[in-house]
């Protein structure tokens, strides 16, 4: 951990003891014990979890992200208030916002920091712990894999009966009593915090370019400016991406993976291609590749430069941060084979590291399916009316080729988790062959007679 990482964390947990001990007041010995607790949870329990999310380490965005919701979750907890009673600590927010946004072991153990700095707020009253935990827990739980807005609406209500349930058996099971207003509290707390996340959800979205599935499904709306821009500029690109979607959507599911990350990711891998689509295979129409003009090393600095658009278009139209990751990512450092290989024949000396994309290697596993995906769809381009043993020895070709190629090291995928991708691959892939059914030309013929014939009548 970093000196800076270390310092910005203290400061950060300094800051919500002073926040919650607004209104209690301050009393030296009690924030020191105070301090001291939460740091022993943050580096017993957050700093771990933290360490088994990969995508946090990928940029200090993620860092700065998940300490400003245990700020602003410290303001709520500070500022709610007394004559209402701990019921309405709106304890909900911060953690179902991190559970959106990170992923389940963060938000858990973020969430127990922040009851245990909420019990603080409420003069150390341990029996609240039970309230706050379940609601960590609820939240937790339901919205880690959430995709629709109805859905932090559901968990919402599961928590608010949990926690009316909560309540009435502490008030008559343990005959505690707090303020008049404790039922009404606990039911309504959990739906009015609902409701504030979706109104907060979509600010620090923009602000942080770490995006939901909530948000992250707004991309993938096809009349994205992005999107209807490539179709229109790079129609082989934008077709060979959908497809790529279509595959990596279904390894990401086989697998546990984020199917969400893997379709939006798969759209946007090539906008890159935008810039110079005709130097691309999949947009070359009449059967002339501008390739054969230019020598090999222009051809590399062509197809290095889309990396480079795409990035910059990724930031300039604010996509999500992984799926800008996801473009120099999905090639890695791969060596283009066939510039090096017709570069070789004038020079044999040149190195292939002149070949290479800049990578990095794909640091997820998102971003590791896409390269896969990407692969084997420009790879089957080139089967005709294959068998499915024959499509079965493509993908598998391919796979291997980049395992060896030691591409996957860094983004955590198995191998028994690329066995899994291999047979995703292989039923898109022969669904979407046997589709393609091509008519003899004399049942053609009679077709298009009956359609004639329809029309006259």
């Amino acid at each position: 951990m970093s000196r800076r990482r270390l310092l910005v964390i203290a400061v950060t947990i300094l800051l919500s003891l002073f926040i919650v001990h607004i209104r209690t007041g301050f009393r030296p010995l009690n924030m020191i014990s105070e301090a001291i607790v939460a740091f022993t949870i943050w580096f017993s329990l957050v700093e771990t979890s933290v360490r088994h999310f990969r995508k946090y380490s990928l940029s200090q965005v993620y860092t700065y992200t998940h300490l400003s919701l245990i700020l602003l979750g410290t303001v709520f907890i500070g500022f709610s208030l007394p004559e209402i009673g701990p019921f309405m600590t709106p304890l909900y927010i911060p953690v179902a916002l991190m559970s959106l946004l990170f992923n389940f072991e963060v938000a858990l153990t973020s969430g127990v920091l922040l009851s245990i700095i909420s019990i603080y707020r409420w003069y150390y009253d341990i029996n609240l712990i039970m309230p706050f935990l379940l609601t960590v827990l609820i939240a937790t739980k339901t919205l880690s894999n959430a995709d629709r807005r109805l859905d932090v609406m559901k968990s919402s209500a599961l928590t608010s009966l949990t926690l009316t349930g909560t309540h009435l058996f502490m008030r008559f099971g343990l005959n505690i009593e707090y303020t008049p207003y404790d039922l009404l509290a606990a039911l309504l707390n959990p739906i009015l915090s609902g409701v504030m996340v979706l109104g907060i959800l979509p600010y620090v979205e923009y602000t942080s370019r770490l995006y939901s599935n909530l948000g992250l499904i707004e991309f993938g709306n096809l009349n994205h400016p992005l999107l209807k821009m490539l179709a229109m500029k790079a129609p082989g690109t934008y077709y060979h991406s959908v497809i790529v979607a279509n595959l990596a959507e279904a390894a990401a599911e086989k697998i546990g993976a984020n199917p969400v990350l893997a379709r939006i990711g798969a759209y946007y891998h090539d906008i890159g291609k935008m810039k110079r689509p005709h130097f691309f295979t999949e947009n070359i129409r009449d059967g002339k590749n501008p390739h054969e003009d230019i020598t090999p090393s222009l051809s590399h600095l062509v197809l290095n430069e889309h990396v480079k658009y795409g990035i910059e278009l990724a930031r300039k139209h604010r996509l999500p941060l992984l799926v800008e990751f996801i473009i120099p990512q999905h090639h890695g450092t791969r060596s283009q084979k066939y510039f090096y290989y017709k570069a070789k024949q004038q020079f044999e000396d040149i190195p292939e590291e002149e070949f290479r994309y800049p990578g990095p290697k794909p640091q997820f596993k998102e971003a590791a399916i896409i390269m896969l995906a990407d692969s084997v769809e420009a790879a089957s381009r080139s089967l005709k009316n294959p068998s499915v043993t024959q499509i079965k020895e493509c993908v598998e070709d391919v796979i291997s080729s980049i395992f060896f190629e030691r591409q996957l090291d860094e983004s955590g995928i198995t191998l028994s988790e690329l066995e899994k991708i291999s047979d995703a691959f292989l039923q898109v892939l022969v669904n979407i062959f046997s589709s393609r059914i091509e008519y003899p030309e004399e049942a053609k013929l009679q077709k298009v007679v009956r359609i004639n014939d329809q029309n006259s009548g």
